[in-house]
């Protein structure tokens, strides 16, 4: 699967993800293949662009929960629309405490399951909405894989991360549709600026507890650097899980210019000391999201290419894996293995894969025998 900008788009390529109206609707199914009518239609719904399969590529299992997340990602950016805009017209906004409320109800338990985080397709109308319900879905997910018994605070950061960026829709074009790279000093000073008059304009029209503004203006007060935020030696939980789940999501979102980072690229950013995020919050990130799955296929250090296995609870990036190259399977939880193997990120085409169905059997009957181990995720039963 790869991103294609909505003006490279070619008769017959397939997609990848499907494509909802603002009601829910299936307009495109996973698998279609586009016609130059299809095209021009996607181009109308004026996207960055859309996901589409390598020739190669079979289609990817996706559950009927996968579709249901899409689907409410979908419904309820209009609803966060219809939010803000109460709020930039000086009403107090009737559906907040709504929408808050679906997402806890829908992302914000301890279960034992992860999510399976899916990016929804973008446009410059809607990216702000889109980014704000992203950040609080997972916001709600690492919330209750971090501090399961704490409601009342992981509301207050759901309800900030819906919020935090209400400012960013007063952010002209010609700022907004640049590359990260190429933002300069006055273009970020501008961003951190209209950020700030939409903290203050949330405080004019909107009766919240001090504790969801308190969240919102230490956010904003710490992305005025993302290369350098503070270390927290005391951590704010809340606060801490809103700066993991904004940047996983503008990680791995669309982008003008830019291609998509995939989940483990953002995983490992976060996870490096040099960003200072909460290591606490960002393990949490990893118990609460799927981000190295069985059946991942990823790229090593020394450029080989193979799959997951199993996945390791205690460290994602050390799982089990079978190697394209010598159709061997490795233990990465292994100190000297993994002094050799590393994943360094997901294999961004399929179009090189190899078949080897009789060494993945044989690795099956081991795990039968308990001549394999299998490392099992915490929550799930033997049956699962």
């Amino acid at each position: 699967m790869m991103f294609v900008p909505a003006d490279e788009l070619k008769v017959g390529m397939r997609l990848a993800k499907p494509i909802f109206n603002k009601r829910g609707v299936l307009l495109y199914d996973r698998d279609t293949k586009l016609t130059a009518q299809g095209i021009t239609s996607i181009r109308n719904f004026n996207l960055i662009g859309i996901y589409v399969l390598e020739p190669a590529e079979p289609l990817p299992p996706m559950t009927e929960e996968d579709r249901e997340f899409e689907r409410f990602q979908t419904m309820s950016v209009f609803t966060l629309q219809e939010i803000m805009n109460d709020i930039r017209d000086g009403r107090q906004p009737s559906k907040l405490e709504s929408l808050c409320n679906d997402v806890l109800r829908l992302f914000g338990k301890s279960s034992g399951s992860k999510l399976t985080f899916t990016q929804n397709l973008r446009s410059p109308e809607d990216n702000v909405y889109k980014h704000s319900l992203n950040t609080a879905i997972l916001s709600a997910s690492i919330y209750a894989a971090l501090a399961p018994q704490s409601k009342t605070q992981q509301r207050y950061t759901v309800m900030a991360a819906l919020l935090h960026d209400i400012g960013s829709l007063e952010i002209p074009d010609s700022v907004a549709r640049k590359k990260t790279a190429d933002l300069t000093e006055d273009d970020m000073e501008l961003i951190a600026l209209k950020r700030e008059e939409g903290y203050r304009m949330i405080r004019e029209n909107c009766d919240l507890e001090s504790e969801v503004m308190k969240d919102i203006s230490y956010l904003l007060r710490d992305l005025r650097d993302m290369n350098g935020m503070p270390d927290v030696k005391t951590p704010d939980y809340q606060v801490e899980t809103l700066k993991c789940a904004y940047v996983f999501d503008q990680m791995t979102a669309m982008k003008y210019g830019e291609e998509p980072q995939s989940d483990i690229a953002a995983y490992k950013y976060l996870h490096h000391p040099a960003h200072h995020i909460n290591q606490q919050v960002v393990a949490a990130l990893a118990k609460a999201v799927n981000i190295v799955p069985v059946g991942c296929s990823v790229v090593f250090t020394d450029g080989t290419k193979g799959i997951v296995l199993t996945e390791n609870p205690d460290d994602i990036l050390r799982p089990f894996v079978l190697s394209y190259k010598d159709n061997k399977i490795y233990n990465l939880s292994e100190g000297k293995v993994f002094e050799k193997m590393q994943i360094v990120d997901v294999v961004k085409t399929m179009d090189n894969r190899y078949v080897m169905t009789e060494e993945y059997k044989k690795y099956q009957e081991a795990l039968k025998t308990g001549e394999a181990k299998v490392i099992k995720r915490p929550g799930r039963n033997d049956g699962e």
